[in-house]
């Protein structure tokens, strides 16, 4: 059985891509390193990539990582959505959180 690729081309830029290379079966988690002052600090600055993750995906699975670094701490923060559009949706909306 033969496979039918289809590239899409952007009307408005012109560029081509095709659409398995951006959207991966099984490309359902995201790794953020959540940088802060102190633990509280790093737990609320989470916070708030969570509620946008939940506005993604409700059931969206969160797991952590506490790690001392020199000036603060990081939280390696792993959200796992429930398919890949819902993480690709959370990302697009992330890039407003700081």
């Amino acid at each position: 059985m033969a496979v039918e690729h289809k590239e899409e081309v952007c009307e408005a830029c012109g560029c081509l891509a095709e659409v398995g290379t951006i959207i991966h079966e099984g490309d359902d988690v995201v790794v953020i390193p959540v940088e802060g002052d102190d633990e509280a600090d790093a737990l609320a600055r989470q916070a708030r990539y969570i509620d946008v993750a939940k506005q993604a995906c409700a059931d969206v699975k969160v797991s952590s990582e506490l790690q001392k670094v020199e000036g603060g701490v990081v939280l390696n923060t792993s959200l796992q959505f429930t398919c890949t559009a819902e993480k690709m949706i959370f990302e697009m909306r992330a890039r407003s959180v700081r």
